[in-house]
């Protein structure tokens, strides 16, 4: 018997996305300095109604926030498979806090390895958070910089 492993989506819009997304104004906007404001910051947006109402029950699990090594870790990271999310210093912000937190939610609501990292559904789900959580003018600010570096997203506007 063979088994044969899938692999997941080449993801071919990061670096796209990264570009666009140090173009927004709320990039490292809203500092959330401390373990402690990050997960609570976390903890709003899974209790929200408007995650609830959006992508359903499955995605008020919990999501735990760990600090990011100083040596070795530079990136923020989200483990889905874990529901935790790594956030070294330079990455505590609101948005970047919503960046992982969508990896997570778009991998649970798709299933883990089923989509591209950053792929237009991540990118769709980002902007939807961003709209919600940070408000339309961020958003609208992020969308463009989607547009400007050709991020593929399915995002409208009237989804908020």
């Amino acid at each position: 018997m063979t088994f044969i492993a899938k692999l997941s989506p080449r993801d071919k819009q990061r670096s796209r996305l990264y570009k666009a997304e140090k173009e927004t104004k709320a990039f490292l906007r809203d500092p959330l300095p401390s373990i402690v404001e990050l997960q609570g910051y976390v903890n709003s947006i899974l209790k929200s109604r408007w995650l609830q109402d959006h992508f359903g029950s499955r995605m008020l699990a919990p999501i735990t926030v760990r600090g990011g090594r100083s040596k070795g870790q530079r990136d923020a990271d989200a483990h889905s498979f874990m529901s935790e999310i790594s956030m070294p210093k330079w990455s505590r912000s609101r948005f970047i806090t919503l960046h992982e937190v969508t990896h997570i939610i778009t991998e649970r609501y798709y299933g883990q390895d089923m989509t591209e990292s950053h792929g237009p559904e991540f990118a769709t789900f980002l902007l939807m958070l961003v709209g919600h959580f940070l408000g339309a003018q961020d958003c609208h600010d992020m969308r463009d910089a989607f547009i400007r570096n050709c991020v593929a997203h399915s995002y409208r506007e009237e989804e908020q």
